[in-house]
């Protein structure tokens, strides 16, 4: 067997049957593997029904209530193919996906990865939002080339998502990463699961090709503000994990180190640029701010920093000095000037 679709599913009882009649759309030879965590709602339900009406292409798996790290990790065991290909139970694959896959599979050396693109759509019908391509050609890249992907990794969260990335079973069966910490949070986890695998790969396959749709919806917790959330998205664990890895892939320097840690600053203020232009109490933002730049001195150095590109460094000088007002108005003039 060529694929294995892996679909953690937990409260998706709503979007479940679309995302699996996206794949059953497919070409190709694959299995749908549906790993449901413990669901209050009735995605346990619908798992086995559709497992049903499809005995020779779905599984599905019940497991206790764990989080999505443990999730992942039981669909890695469950999985028989020889690729593994991700997608999050609320959102779809394009038509022809797995076509594009399998023909990537052609090619020579035969990659151990496939990174390819997203984009995202909306309930309401409106067009597809497309955004420039990460990888504008296609492109195979091999040993010392492989930096170009770990300087996106860690100074841009372009290629975070596990849903951007076909990866062959085996480096992901065979990843000895201990994901205890990650397990209390998992915020920003799903890119942890690929850096074993990434790095262990011989080739990766670049595709500038659109194979995933990810769904914006209201049901997102983004929309609420919360300060104990804001707090584990600057995730300390999945930095740690990172550092262990500049050793690995020869960046453990001070350039590389800071980049890693101003793009989790990055984005924090991201977030929080989302929450003010969103409208919510900005007492309550500047609250968590004033907190977060006292509990994080180092920010202030880290925006200094010369080799940062320079719209990041402002907004993180701005974010550290609290001007919470001047950092919507910078940024607003930005969208402006990109449009």
């Amino acid at each position: 067997m060529t694929f294995s679709i892996l679909i953690p599913v937990y409260k998706a009882e709503k979007y479940l049957t679309e995302t699996v009649s996206s794949v059953l759309r497919q070409k190709g030879d694959f299995e749908i593997v549906l790993v449901e965590d413990g669901s209050p709602d009735r995605s346990g339900e619908i798992c086995d029904q559709l497992a049903a009406a499809h005995p020779d292409i779905i599984r599905a798996v019940h497991e206790p209530h764990r989080g999505t790290v443990a999730t992942r990790r039981a669909a890695v065991r469950e999985a028989r193919g020889e690729y593994l290909v991700w997608l999050d139970a609320d959102d779809v694959l394009v038509e022809n996906a797995l076509e594009v896959l399998g023909a990537a599979l052609e090619s020579d050396p035969k990659p151990d990865a496939v990174l390819y693109d997203l984009s995202f759509f909306f309930e309401d019908g409106r067009p597809d939002v497309i955004r420039p391509a990460i990888f504008p050609e296609k492109k195979l890249i091999t040993g010392e080339n492989k930096k170009e992907i770990w300087e996106m990794l860690i100074g841009t969260n372009l290629l975070d998502g596990l849903v951007l990335k076909m990866i062959r079973a085996d480096l992901m069966k065979n990843d000895p990463t201990d994901y205890t910490a990650l397990m209390d949070n998992p915020y920003s986890e799903d890119v942890c699961h690929c850096l074993y695998p990434l790095t262990e790969a011989d080739s990766i396959l670049l595709l500038p090709e659109v194979l995933y749709r990810y769904r914006i919806h209201d049901g997102s917790v983004m929309h609420v503000f919360d300060e104990n959330t804001m707090d584990k998205r600057f995730n300390t664990a999945r930095l740690a994990l990172f550092e262990d890895y500049l050793v690995k892939w020869g960046l453990n320097d001070e350039e590389h180190r800071v980049k890693l840690k101003a793009n989790a600053y990055k984005s924090i203020v991201n977030d929080v640029l989302y929450f003010l232009e969103q409208g919510t109490d900005r007492s309550k933002i500047r609250s968590f701010v004033r907190r977060f730049n006292a509990e994080h001195p180092e920010l202030k150095e880290i925006a200094g920093k010369t080799f940062l590109p320079l719209r990041q460094r402002i907004i993180l000088k701005l974010f550290s000095c609290g001007h919470t007002g001047l950092l919507v108005l910078m940024n607003k003039v930005w969208q402006k000037l990109r449009h």
